[in-house]
């Protein structure tokens, strides 16, 4: 720690899921930095409690769900409200939904004078009917209640101005946006050094035994929001070419979440596409292909490619929010128009006969990584706005 204290900082998330995935080294940081760091998140493990005493930080259960619940989120802003006003945090930073509504809203009955939500993503743009609007006035609340909104990617600050829920020019981006950058070190390629662990039997037999001009990855939640059935139906249309096009394959990484895939793989030719599951280690599936594959409806800044462009792959992304930040076009991968499966079958057909494309942009990809978005970066873009906003509040 250098200097005083800086002061106390509480940070809201939905789930303990969230927080051990991405606050630890950032929690750190701020330790370092000299503030006191509260975590506060639904956890019914208690693995938050041993996350945050591993960082230097304290941490504290809160008892709500992921979806709207009246008489849960109630009793959640209850204790929150009490707990806030005992640990007397100099600012509040909130991130996704429930935490942005709930916590934010807590914070400001209890007095809390900095309320930053840390906007990740719309969950609303996919949804419909009265969900739609339900969620629809959250985002609203968590906006308005708070004193600033940070939103980890400018088309998602676009986005979100345009959908009225918020004034235009309000939304604050920092850096090239991203939540919490990329670990540049931990993913790099086998080339430069770089311990990955095997890929699985059924992995390495699937793309021995099904050779093709270009492999595909992708990881991420099966779910109906991630564009799954597009990459689908993109490799049935590589297939339908006929003699003499191309063969594309795919490594599908990743738990279902109510898309199925089983059902669509049945309807493809065999050897299309392999379904890992869920995996320990992402590193060595995305090294064993060519490009990575994000065709997903909606995203806030997809963390998914930033690991792989550190990793030297590029990716092949839609143009749906969040993800267009994550891509350069033609430099560092390429884009499609969201839901075009036709567009993306041209593009893997032009990716698989082009190899040096694919190197030239793989290289472009890491170099960007590495120069705007490794996580000390991020942590100190971060850092660095919570201390100018308690500095501005300070006489």
């Amino acid at each position: 720690m250098n200097g005083p204290p800086r002061g106390v900082v509480a940070i809201l998330v939905t789930s303990e899921d969230t927080a051990v995935a991405f606050l630890p080294g950032y929690m750190e940081f701020l330790a370092q930095r000299g503030w006191r760091v509260i975590v506060g998140a639904n956890s019914p493990t208690g693995q938050l409690f041993e996350m945050a005493r591993d960082a230097g930080a304290e941490a504290f259960h809160i008892g709500w769900e992921r979806d709207p619940a009246p008489l849960s989120d109630l009793r959640a802003l209850w204790k929150l409200t009490i707990r806030l006003r005992k640990a007397r945090p100099d600012v509040v930073v909130t991130a996704t939904p429930k935490a942005g509504f709930v916590g934010t809203l807590a914070a400001f009955i209890a007095g809390v004078r900095l309320r930053v939500y840390q906007l990740w993503g719309l969950r609303m743009e996919t949804s419909t009917g009265l969900l739609r609007s339900i969620l629809a006035v959250l985002e609203w609340f968590s906006i308005r209640l708070s004193t600033e909104c940070v939103a980890n990617s400018t088309s998602l600050a676009a986005r979100t101005e345009a959908l009225g829920l918020a004034r235009k020019g309000s939304i604050q981006v920092l850096g090239e946006g991203s939540s919490h950058g990329v670990d540049v070190e931990y993913f790099r390629s086998a080339e430069a050094g770089n311990r990955v662990p095997p890929l699985d039997p059924a992995t390495r037999a699937f793309l021995t035994e099904n050779p093709a001009e270009l492999t595909v990855v992708f990881v991420g939640r099966l779910h109906p929001d991630k564009g799954i059935d597009t990459l689908l139906a993109a490799l049935a249309a590589c297939a339908r070419r006929g003699t003499g096009s191309p063969a594309v394959r795919a490594v599908i990484v990743g738990g279902d979440e109510g898309f199925a895939p089983g059902q669509y793989a049945n309807d493809l030719p065999p050897g299309l596409i392999h379904l890992t599951g869920n995996v320990r280690d992402v590193r060595p599936y995305v090294l064993s292909a060519d490009v990575l594959c994000l065709p997903s409806l909606r995203e806030g800044f997809p963390n998914v490619v930033l690991e792989a462009a550190a990793m030297g792959v590029p990716s092949v992304v839609s143009d749906a929010t969040g993800c267009i930040d994550s891509v350069k076009d033609g430099i560092t991968g390429r884009q499609f128009p969201t839901g075009d499966a036709e567009a993306l079958a041209a593009i893997f057909c032009a990716l698989a006969a082009s190899p040096l494309e694919i190197s030239r942009m793989g290289q472009a990809a890491r170099a960007w990584a590495v120069e705007s978005f490794p996580q000390e970066r991020i942590w100190d873009l971060q850092a660095s706005f919570l201390e100018g906003l308690l500095n501005r509040k300070r006489p």
